[in-house]
This record gives structure tokens, C-alpha cells and sequence, in this order.
């Protein structure tokens, strides 16, 4: 049993990217690390397809996603099932701290201390304590602003005031270097743009940090995806050994994946100092999935629901809250779960001459998600669409009538997709040095984590404390 768990939740990042970082890194914290850490493999073997904002309720609630029904972004979170290992923590009477965790809105009070600040995807900017309002504001502006890709350099004097209010909050002058480091290169390479996702993890770190050394808390989470969101497109210009329909790996992109990793790294130094410092605490950091090549198509250009609003406005469908979601999912939350699924017929029935524009439909209570389709290999990509409104009648226009845009990728085509196999790395109190990175099952993750601080899996979680035993 120890006193503390830390969880640094690294979405989707494999053993093999984290093992051609040290090559690169040999001096890093993250090779100083692995000598003295437990090595595991986690394999989710969920039969639905595998996204983070499923995994990793799987990994809070020892659910498979069929249980714990948590499919889609934006969805109602009044349609989720399980007990997720915060509740069981607060239960104890202990005090927790999450920043950032996927599906984890709305923010919430814990009863026993701590902090609260849900995943850049959030429908409002609640948070605990508010005084972070202002700067989950920015952080979900950030988010809807690169959803598909960047485009402009970010503004000097709005990085500026932000900077301003972060550093007041906890902003490090390391992480201000970097900032600064990557508004330069934006403005004198506009390739740079495409990395700045992975720029968001350097003020979330930093209030995350600061908040957990004021609050103390029994589980600390926090949650980062910026190192995926540049492996999915950019893992054919780093790691060695791709080749695929002839892609040709550019050396700017190719620095993208290792500066992501140097940011964790350096933030990995902060969270082993404070284990060392902290007798009866323990370091995790976890993958939920991990990620591997796939076979390159090339994308120049796709389409963009730059305007919901509009878009439901021109196909004469009832209004809808938008919610934010990572490309190319779409959420819409409507009045009434009538609304939702008399929505979804007309939104199906939407397409070019290439097809439909949009697919996966799901309805959850008052929640719409779907995707947008992908069109792989296409210079120019058609301008007119049709649809069947809810009358019967099949109307046309053109994609500006809808809110819709052709917008340019970046990068191309992703070289890289979800696996199965999750990273997990413990350090600390309870936790020998092991090698082996021995198997362990998805689900046994949340309930091992509990099993940690004394506490009993809850009753609904399907996995057992075995990852420690």
C-alpha cells in the first residue's frame, strides 16, 4: 500500500516509440528511468474499435466499452455506465486531483480536496478551483482551432497575454522557452504550424504541476495526447524502417515526434524528483492502446464541417449544440433524443458524387455522432452535394451551403493507427525494477491502480488488481 499514485496518462504512445527515443536520447529521463521501473504491457482486446475516448474509460472503470457505453466524444455523460477508480478514491475519504482525463465532464467538487479540470474537449469551462476558468477557455479555443490542422501562425501578442495569465498560474520558464522556441519557427516555416497540438501539453503540465504539489492528492491524473496527435501523421518521418506507396519522410515533420517526447521528458523529471522527494508515493505512466505504421494513402485535401450551425440550419434539421471532438468526429447535443435520431436519416443521406459525406452514425439520448468520410488520393474534391430532407425530397447545393469546407492536410496522410498494446511504466513506493514488460489485461489497470492504496476494486469493475500482486 502506498500514499500517493501519479498518473501521467501518455495516450497511445508505444514501447517502440519510447525505445527509438532513448536510442536518440540516450542521456534522458526516461532511459535513467526504465533501470529502475516496472515494464509492463497492457492489451486492450476490446472488440470494438479501439479510440481513446474509449480506452481510457475502459482503463478508469475496468469496463470494455460495450459496458461502459462511452463511444463517442461530446456524448451525454449520463449514458455512461461504471464506477470510475476517482469515484472509489473520493469514496475513501481521500482527496483526488484529475487535469485533462478524456470523458471527464463535467468538473465537479471532490468532496475531500483536490482539483477538477475536464479534457480540452469539454462542452462549458467549469472548473475546480474556477480560478483555472480563464485558461480552460484559451485550452478549448486551442482545441477547436486545430482540430483538423493549423493554418495561420499563432498571434505573438495572444500567445503573449496568455503567457501572461499561465505564468501567474504556474507556468515554468522552461516551458516559456519553448513556447517562444516554437512561435519563432512558425513564422519562419509555416510546416511548423502542423506540430502545434502537440504545444498545448507545455501550460496544461505546468498548472497541472502546480496544483498537485498544493493539493496533495492521493490520485493525481493527468491526461496528454500531444505526442499522438504527431505520431499519427509523422510517424513515417521519424521512425526508421517505414516504407509505404512510396512516401517520402520530410525532415521538418521528422522532428516533430522526438520534440513531443522531449516535453514529456522533461516533465518526467519533475514527477520522478517529487517521487523521490515523497516517501510511500508511485510514478505511473500509461498508454491506454499504443499505436503502429499503416499502409500510407495519400489525402492532400478533405473536407471540413467548418459551420454545424449552418449546416443543420441548410438541411433544415432542429438545432443543436456543437461539441468539440477530435477529427474527423462530429457530436451534435439536440434538445430531445427525438430530435437526435429524426437528425440522423437526413445527415446520412448527405454525399457527392463520391459517395456519402458522412458515416458511423450513433445516437446516445440527446447526443448525434458520426464521422466524416475520408477521400483518400483526391487533388479536388467535389463542390456539390445532395441530400434527403426529412420531407422525403432530395435537395442540392453546394458544400459552401453547408458550412462545409475543403481544407489542406498538412503532412498528408497518416502513416500510423491504433494498436492494442498499451505502455505502462511504474516507479516508486511498491514497485520493484523489472524488465519483462510481461502482458497484463486493460481492465486489470484501474483496479491494480486502487490495489496500490489499499483500496477494493468496485463492485461493477471487471478486471483485478494483478498488475502489483
Amino acid at each position: 500500500m502506498v500514499n500517493q499514485v501519479l498518473l501521467y496518462e501518455l495516450n497511445e504512445v508505444p514501447w517502440e516509440v519510447l525505445d527509438r527515443y532513448i536510442e536518440v536520447r540516450p542521456e534522458s529521463n526516461a532511459a535513467r528511468l526504465l533501470g529502475h521501473a516496472m515494464q509492463r504491457t497492457t492489451i486492450d482486446e476490446d472488440p470494438i474499435m479501439l479510440m481513446p475516448w474509449r480506452t481510457w474509460p475502459t482503463v478508469h472503470r475496468s469496463l470494455l466499452t460495450e459496458d461502459h457505453g462511452a463511444l463517442d466524444q461530446g456524448q451525454d455523460p449520463k449514458t455512461f455506465r461504471g464506477t470510475p477508480i476517482e469515484d472509489v478514491v473520493e469514496a475513501a475519504g481521500l482527496p483526488v486531483g484529475l487535469f485533462g482525463v478524456l470523458q471527464s465532464w463535467p468538473a465537479r467538487s471532490f468532496k475531500h480536496g483536490g482539483f477538477y479540470v475536464p479534457d480540452s474537449f469539454a462542452r462549458t469551462v467549469e472548473t475546480f478551483p474556477h480560478s483555472l476558468e480563464h485558461f480552460q477557455a484559451f485550452n478549448i479555443a486551442m482545441t477547436k482551432e486545430n482540430l483538423f490542422s493549423s493554418e495561420e501562425p499563432v498571434s505573438p501578442r495572444s500567445v503573449a497575454a496568455t503567457a501572461v495569465d499561465a505564468v501567474r498560474r504556474g507556468l515554468s520558464p522552461w516551458s516559456c522557452a519553448q513556447l517562444a522556441r516554437h512561435v519563432i519557427r512558425e513564422r519562419q516555416d509555416r510546416r511548423y504550424l502542423a506540430s502545434r497540438p502537440s504545444v498545448q501539453v507545455l501550460l496544461c503540465f505546468d498548472l497541472f504541476w502546480r496544483l498537485h504539489k498544493r493539493a496533495n492528492p492521493a490520485l493525481s491524473v493527468f491526461f496528454s495526447n500531444h505526442v499522438a496527435s504527431m505520431m499519427h501523421r509523422f510517424w513515417g518521418d521519424w521512425m526508421e524502417g517505414y516504407d509505404s506507396n512510396g512516401y517520402r519522410p520530410d525532415p521538418v515533420y521528422g522532428t516533430f515526434i522526438v520534440t513531443a517526447m522531449d516535453y514529456f521528458d522533461h516533465q518526467l523529471g519533475l514527477m520522478r524528483a517529487w517521487v523521490d522527494s515523497h516517501p510511500g508515493s508511485t510514478l505511473i505512466v500509461a498508454g491506454s492502446m499504443g499505436m503502429g505504421p499503416i499502409e500510407y494513402e495519400r489525402t492532400p485535401s478533405s473536407y471540413v464541417v467548418e459551420d454545424a450551425e449552418k449546416l443543420l440550419t441548410t438541411v433544415e434539421i432542429a438545432p443543436a449544440e456543437v461539441g468539440l471532438a477530435m477529427y474527423p468526429v462530429i457530436t451534435l447535443l439536440f434538445p430531445t433524443p427525438q430530435d437526435a435520431e429524426a437528425a440522423s436519416p437526413v445527415l446520412e443521406s448527405v454525399s457527392t458524387e463520391m459517395g456519402p459525406m458522412f458515416v458511423d452514425f450513433r445516437t446516445h439520448e440527446r447526443t448525434l455522432s458520426f464521422y466524416g468520410a475520408m477521400n483518400n488520393d483526391e487533388e479536388n474534391l467535389p463542390t456539390s452535394l445532395s441530400w434527403t430532407d426529412a420531407q422525403g425530397n432530395r435537395r442540392t447545393g453546394s458544400i459552401g451551403d453547408t458550412g462545409i469546407v475543403i481544407r489542406h492536410r498538412a503532412g498528408g496522410g497518416n502513416t500510423a493507427q491504433h494498436t492494442p498494446e498499451g505502455m505502462f511504466i511504474a516507479y516508486g513506493a511498491g514497485v520493484g525494477a523489472d524488465a519483462s514488460r510481461e502482458k497484463h489485461d486493460i481492465l486489470d489497470t484501474g483496479p491494480s491502480i486502487l490495489d496500490l492504496l489499499g483500496l477494493e476494486p468496485a463492485k461493477d469493475m471487471k478486471g483485478a488488481p494483478s498488475i502489483f500482486a
